[in-house]
């Protein structure tokens, strides 16, 4: 289709979909949209698919409404999340700004959205296995 070629000589994006849709839940998906570059080669992948989901951004409240202002013209269809505390509030309560090594905020603001549902997120592999040492 758009000649990205895995390893094994297969086509990246035909072999997205075909697992996308293998996968499908009754329901459908949720996606976590955060209006990045993955999210929405995600998005648009499932698309291409055809299945069915809802997608979500969870607004942190320290995000640049610039973002926010792209999200609603470009991709209307995604549910802006607001949380039940602000980062201003969560800062005090947790007596310190979050950190690379303590990245409390995304638990609390970010990670909370589809439990009980198939959770699609754009983190790649490799960027997931990097995450996952910072600050070891």
């Amino acid at each position: 289709m758009l000649g990205q070629l895995n390893f094994n000589g297969m086509d990246k994006v035909e072999t997205a979909i075909e697992r996308i849709r293998t996968f499908e839940p009754k329901e459908g998906y949720y996606l976590a949209f955060s209006g990045g570059k993955d999210s929405i080669v995600v998005k648009e992948l499932m698309n291409m698919a055809g299945v069915k989901y809802d997608a979500h951004y969870n607004n942190t409240t320290v995000d640049p409404p610039e973002l926010i202002s792209y999200i609603r013209k470009y991709h209307k269809d995604v549910k802006i999340e607001h949380p039940e505390i602000t980062m201003w509030k969560l800062i005090p309560k947790k007596l310190m700004p979050p950190t690379r090594i303590a990245r409390y905020c995304c638990a609390v603001l970010k990670e909370g959205g589809g439990i009980g549902r198939f959770v699609v997120t754009g983190v790649r592999w490799a960027e997931s296995s990097r995450r996952k040492t910072v600050g070891k």
